[in-house]
């Protein structure tokens, strides 16, 4: 049966449902699952949470752990990436020092200066992963949720041979989102959707057999307190004629015209600095107790939304299923956006691996906007691995959010400085 390694394991919340999903499939019984981490102590828990998951659950699933990928990655059939570099207090400097040039970024992940500070800080490190899976486990599958996800995936795809995708649940979140918008089952809704991680465009939306946008858009301009969540969202969505995904937050970043003075940094849209989070303490502390006591462990075994496991198994199985959201080369599937650039897009997955489909051309505004994104991803690519500072104020002023030559060279210099430890490309 399947090997799947699950890098970053001691994001115990993430992973406590990977774990569970893995347990509660039938088709992965008799399959190990390696957890690896370098912080000991929370790899240790989760690995202990793990076991007794798989007792309590009687499931014929072996789990082993190890700070050393080297020791886990022979064999292996999947690598799920979950990986951050630097943890809560390195999010906070990427969140906290733009502000004081008068950057607000609600999540600070995927573009902007915090994305491309935590992209210099992450991208190497994926590649030197890429690099031991192609000597101990060639034939695997990199599936990466580690933000910037485009970004991730872009550079394991130039720098190594090993097969890649990146997952994000947010087209599915929104896709719930806009069904509880509209009161329907979320089983009767169907999306068309492509774009980028974190700012993918619904094209088609459907409700049953009706026109789902149609739907939204008669709703929406009847005005109301449950447009609020959704401000940005739909201001783009009458502009473009198709919606942006995956929520205001992430949206918003792209489009810094909603986070500026005018827009009294965000507050006018219900948008401000996001706090960066890290592992939720009473949580912790709960679990560690219940995994002492061997007490509460059947409340562990409930499955993520995260699909990610659904297509190992369907990759394993003898049938094919399309999935809505998957970043992959732009292979033609979308025909004026750039070859090769990572994009997010509908993809066939079977027993003959991942397959991205057609969509054909996307309305051009989208496609401009989609087209700088790319330009400034493979900027910030660049950038990380070669610890070229020109590139990488090239990358910074490539982004809308910063509006000057002195305040990206400034900006840069205090950000490398903060993050020394975990860049040293930029060493001069």
């Amino acid at each position: 049966m399947s090997k799947i390694v699950i890098m970053g394991a001691g994001s115990i919340v993430f992973s406590r449902g990977l774990i569970a999903n893995i347990i509660l499939t039938e088709e992965l019984q008799g399959s190990t699952v390696a957890l690896c981490d370098i912080d000991a102590e929370a790899l240790d828990l989760i690995t202990q949470l793990a076991k007794s998951m798989a007792r309590h659950a009687g499931a014929d699933v072996n789990i082993e752990s190890s700070t050393d990928r080297r020791e886990l990655l022979p064999n292996a059939d999947y690598v799920i990436q979950t990986i951050a570099i630097g943890g809560k207090s390195a999010w906070e400097k990427d969140l906290d020092i733009p502000k004081k040039y008068g950057i607000i970024q609600p999540v600070g992940d995927s573009v902007g200066p915090g994305g491309i500070s935590r992209a210099f800080r992450l991208l190497p490190v994926v590649v030197d992963i890429c690099r031991d899976m192609e000597k101990l486990c060639p034939d695997a599958w990199l599936l990466n949720y580690s933000n910037p996800n485009s970004c991730v995936v872009t550079a394991a795809h130039q720098y190594s041979k090993i097969k890649v995708i990146g997952l994000c649940h947010g087209l599915l979140g929104t896709q719930h989102a806009l069904a509880n918008y509209l009161g329907v089952p979320f089983g009767e809704t169907r999306v068309l959707a492509a774009g980028v991680n974190h700012l993918n465009w619904i094209l088609d939306f459907r409700v049953g057999d009706q026109d789902g946008l149609q739907m939204v858009r008669e709703k929406m301009q009847k005005g109301g307190p449950e447009n609020d969540p959704f401000k940005v969202t739909f201001m783009l969505f009458d502009i473009y004629g198709a919606i942006p995904a995956p929520g205001d937050r992430h949206v918003a970043e792209f489009f810094p015209h909603f986070l500026n003075q005018a827009a009294d940094y965000g507050k006018k849209y219900g948008l401000g600095l996001m706090r960066a989070y890290g592992q939720d303490q009473e949580y912790w502390a709960k679990i560690k107790q219940d995994v002492e006591e061997d007490t509460n462990i059947d409340q562990y075994l409930r499955k993520s939304g995260e699909e990610v496991i659904d297509i190992i198994v369907t990759m394993e199985g003898l049938e094919s299923k399309v999935f809505d959201a998957i970043n992959l080369p732009n292979y033609g599937f979308v025909t004026n956006l750039p070859e090769g650039a990572i994009l997010e897009v509908p993809a066939v997955v079977g027993p003959f691996g991942i397959r991205g489909m057609s969509i054909g051309a996307l309305p051009s505004g989208i496609a401009s906007v989609l087209s700088g994104i790319i330009r400034l991803q493979q900027l910030t690519v660049d950038a990380a691995m070669t610890g070229d500072r020109n590139l990488a104020v090239q990358a910074m002023l490539a982004d809308p959010m910063v509006s000057s030559v002195e305040i990206a060279k400034a900006m840069l210099d205090e950000l490398i400085e903060a993050h020394a430890k975990h860049l040293p490309q930029f060493k001069s």
